[in-house]
Formats: C-alpha cells, structure tokens, sequence
C-alpha cells in the first residue's frame, strides 16, 4: 500500500469494491488510470484539432453532460451529438496541459478529475495556457470499454453573468421537499434500489440546510476520506477530506441564505457507486419577503458506499453560466 500521494492507495473499510487511486502517466500505459487517461486525451488531442466527435465516441448511450455554456444538462448521446456537431472546426488550439490528474477507481467506475489549460503558441512561438478548467470525468466500464457516463466542465475561478435568463419545470411543491419521493429518473440510471435514492437525497438535503444557515461542515459527515472537490472560488481541486475540512471550516458563519431549491435532481446508480447531479438554487430574500438575489448551480456528487454507508468521493459546483471576466485566459 503506498499512501494517497503516490501512485496507488488502497482504502481500508470499503466493502464491496476494491477502490484504488492513481496518478495516470500517458506514457506508461500499463494500469487502469493509465488507459483511462489515454482515452480522454485521445478525445481531446481530436478536440483541439477541431473535431468534436471523438467525444461521442467514448461516451456512453446515456451519458450526461454540463458545461458553462448550458442552462441545463444535456442527457443521452442523441442530445450531446446536437450539442457537439455544430462546433466542428471552430475549436482550434495547439496543446494541451493537464494538472494533476487523477483517477479513483471503484470496481467498474472511475472518476478521473484534473485541472485544464489549453495552449496557444505566441508570436514567438512560445505556449502560452489560453483558458483555465475544472474538468470532472466519471468513465464506466462498459461490455469492456471505459466509457464516460457523466462530464462536468467549469472554469477555475468563475463567477455569474451580469444577468442570466432560464427555463426551468415548474414543479408541484412538497410538504417536505426532497425526502424522498422524488423519482429517480429512468434509462440505464434508474439501475439502484429506491431506497439508496432516498438515502442520498436525503444527506444532500441535511448537509445543505445546515450550509444555507452557515455551517458548511455538515458535508464532512458525508465525504469520504479521500474526496476530491471543485468549486466556483477554489484555485484548483481540493484533495482529501483533511484540506476539504480546512476549507469549510474558514467558510463557517460566511453564507447564509433563506430558500434552497433543486431542479431535476437525478441519481444515477452503477453497482455500489452513484452520480448525484442537479441544478440548485440558493435564494437571498428581503426583509418583507420579496427575493433579494438567486445563485443558479450546477452540481455533481459522485458518491460509493463505503462500510455499508453512502459517501461523496467527489463534488463538483459551478455557477450556471459561470464566466470569467478575461474569458477564461
């Protein structure tokens, strides 16, 4: 067993999978983050080409995917297929730079998570990094092939737009929103036992009333101890539950906000992992009532029973068409 920085950790406790934590290395190529990591450079050695499609290569029939430039979601490979074909031949840059990737792999799911810059020659010919990303990727070993199921894009440091307009469902309210009879949204993702569903909603719910009243720390009942995590303000991902704790701690007593609500929130079950992903808002009011500001997110909480318990190995937050005021540069 080799600790957590290194090449290899192993999990003490966790039942049910073998979980192991990788450092890929692209010219290795010998273990499962190595191929993994192949995989997604591959794509995007084609991407910064100017085509778009390998993407659709390795993603799976009911893949999910979001980035800065959606309101919502996109769900199934016909959608990202829309979604992609008109950006072929617009996206053109010349390498890639991909800081400290990692994967952790449960079973037959991966998370690989890495912070992104894509590279522009100057006219001196010198790379120059030209956008900053945070990129979550959950791949899925499918009849043999790792394929990604989820995608979560959002720049580094990002914050709204001046004004943001939605669509989004008018849902009947509940006398108890969000503990547990939602339902859990069918295709290959409604593969998990009912129950499971309502156990993770409901640790999403209790860590986020406590956050909206100002106590952060909720979540560290919930994250397992190996948790990676990105957010709207953090430089980079955060790594472990020791740093995580660091950063909650600091942001206790700093956010406090009357009204949370999820919008098409969906648990996606593979084995004893699951993505939790939805859209969130977090609603300031005035005094008399009327809403003062609402914060649109994008999340995404990849989660693996651990001890017969369920635990977030990694989370991703982002602002709704979160933008950058030097465009990502």
């Amino acid at each position: 067993m080799i600790n957590i920085l290194g090449t290899v950790a192993l999990l003490s406790g966790f039942t049910g999978l073998a979980q192991v934590i990788e450092k890929p290395d692209l010219k290795r190529g010998s273990t499962v983050a190595d191929k993994i990591f192949a995989i997604e450079d591959s794509a995007m050695e084609e991407w910064r080409k100017g085509n778009p499609m390998k993407w659709i290569e390795i993603s799976a029939e009911d893949v999910t995917y979001i980035d800065p430039g959606l309101t919502a979601p996109i769900v199934g490979r016909d959608a990202y297929i829309q979604y992609l074909t008109p950006l072929k031949g617009k996206i053109l840059y010349d390498a890639s730079e991909y800081v400290d990737p990692k994967v952790a792999v449960y079973g037959d799911t991966a998370v690989l998570t890495y912070n992104y810059h894509s590279k522009q020659k100057d006219a001196s010919s010198r790379l120059q990094r030209s956008s900053f990303w945070n990129t979550t990727e959950v791949y899925r070993l499918i009849a043999g092939e790792w394929k990604i199921v989820h995608t979560h894009w959002s720049y580094i440091q990002h914050s709204l737009p001046e004004s943001l307009d939605m669509t989004i469902p008018i849902l009947k309210k509940r006398a108890v929103p969000l503990q547990g009879d939602e339902d859990v949204q069918g295709g290959t993702r409604d593969t998990g036992d009912q129950n499971s569903a309502v156990e993770i909603i409901r640790r999403e719910t209790r860590a986020l009333e406590r956050w909206r009243k100002g106590d952060p720390t909720g979540f560290l009942e919930i994250y397992a101890p190996e948790v990676t995590y990105f957010d709207s303000a953090t430089p980079g991902r955060i790594n472990g539950f020791k740093e995580l704790k660091k950063e909650l701690v600091r942001l206790t007593g700093k956010i406090h906000y009357e009204v949370m609500d999820f919008v098409e929130p969906c648990v996606c079950f593979y084995d004893d992992t699951a993505i939790f992903f939805f859209r969130y808002f977090s609603t300031y009011l005035n005094p008399d009532g009327t809403i003062k500001k609402r914060t649109p997110w994008n999340c995404t909480e990849v989660y693996a029973k651990i001890a017969g318990e369920w635990k977030i190995i990694h989370s991703h937050w982002s602002l709704i068409k979160g933008e950058r005021k030097d465009g990502g540069v």
